[in-house]
């Protein structure tokens, strides 16, 4: 019998019969995995509380032919503020379906991906940020982790840092200065102004103990929240349901 011990976030939960479940956890050594939880669901279990939605527990597992179990678990952090209201739960349960879906496209980065995760879901649960805000955050840091950053550098024809406009291309993630914009019409493009430049290069470059560290205005974070949105989308190449249910409650 093989023992494993991982980090990890609970991300989704199904029943199975009356007492048992599933869990996936987002883990730093083995990316996302699907769990059986005997008893979960017993008054008496050991493992309800680190095996809940959205614990971030330490799991000790053991694997039986070729399924993973839980042998014994210890809560880290119980995010459970964030299953009390329903935009904070409608905006967890987006990032873990995009997480989910995203695990099974390619190899990750996983402990970076699951420290993206514990930092949105800290601010998320503490209040201390807004929510577009980290909605936007996740979305940008989150393709750049998995090898989709945006090129923001500069004009990607001329190299110019910045300019009076500035545009963003959605669809190849490029950017260019007006002068150079011209030769791109036929692309969709979104005009950037300097606070949004600033944010996008901010989100996709800065250390982690910097990354949250930065403020927007509203119209600065509307345009931030629709490239962010937009350029998961579309590199991603699928759209989300949790994303749909999160747009209604946030309405």
């Amino acid at each position: 019998m093989l023992l494993i011990t991982v980090n990890g976030i609970v991300i989704r939960e199904r029943q199975c019969g009356e007492n048992d479940k599933f869990i996936d956890i987002m883990t730093d050594k083995c990316g996302l995995m699907e769990v059986f939880v005997r008893g979960a669901r017993k008054i008496t279990s050991k493992n309800a509380s680190s095996a809940q939605l959205f614990a971030y527990s330490k799991f000790c597992l053991s694997k039986r032919r070729d399924r993973y179990c839980i042998d014994s678990a210890e809560p880290i952090k119980i995010f459970y503020s964030i299953r009390q209201e329903l935009d904070k739960l409608a905006l967890a349960s987006y990032f873990a379906e995009v997480i989910s879906y995203a695990s099974m496209l390619e190899e990750n980065r996983y402990d970076e991906i699951l420290r993206l995760l514990l930092n949105v879901f800290h601010y998320l649960s503490e209040g201390t940020r807004e929510i577009k805000l980290l909605k936007s955050i996740f979305e940008l840091r989150f393709m750049t982790e998995i090898g989709n950053m945006p090129n923001v550098l500069g004009c990607a024809e001329c190299n110019m840092y910045s300019a009076e406009k500035m545009y963003f291309i959605i669809e190849n993630g490029t950017m260019y200065c007006s002068s150079c914009f011209s030769q791109h019409k036929k692309c969709t493009a979104v005009r950037i102004n300097d606070p949004v430049l600033h944010a996008i290069r901010h989100i996709v470059l800065a250390d982690f103990n910097r990354l949250f560290n930065f403020r927007l205005p509203e119209i600065s974070s509307d345009t931030l929240a629709y490239i962010s949105e937009n350029y998961l989308i579309t590199h991603i190449g699928k759209t989300f349901k949790t994303l749909e249910f999160y747009k209604t409650v946030v309405k």
